[in-house]
């Protein structure tokens, strides 16, 4: 917990674009740690599954000017196999370092005053071909 407020890579995965609010995070860091959360927006509020166990593993290696991190997903009956041509919906962060000077990353940017990833509504596409 509180791992994403550390130096951490994020992916943000919603496999059905027809109920974009409901997605799973996946977090890795360069200490090897992890973690995966299921999330439904309702009207009310964001409930996250702190249960919810994907079977992830990552990997990491720091090296002198960069950190490379891996996860690998397995499919599964939450997160099924996609089928070629299938469309998810899907955003990609990198936070690094400690405020006051964090850094934030991210493919389809949220564009809000305070950093914020959890706006499934401008996560981009994944196609497979």
């Amino acid at each position: 917990m509180g791992l994403w407020d550390r130096d951490v890579c994020e992916i943000f995965i919603a496999p059905d674009r027809a109920v974009v609010e409901n997605y799973f995070e996946f977090e890795a860091a360069p200490t090897g740690e992890w973690l995966d959360v299921a999330i439904q927006w309702t009207p009310e509020k964001r409930d996250s599954d702190w249960n919810f166990n994907s079977h992830m593993t990552s990997a990491a290696r720091v090296e002198q000017d960069r950190i490379i991190i891996g996860m690998r997903i397995p499919w599964g009956e939450r997160i099924h196999q996609p089928q070629k041509g299938e469309r998810w919906r899907v955003n990609l962060f990198r936070c690094v370092g400690k405020d006051p000077n964090r850094g934030y990353l991210a493919w389809q940017p949220t564009k809000l005053p305070k950093p914020g990833f959890h706006l499934p509504q401008v996560f981009g596409w994944l196609m497979f071909a």
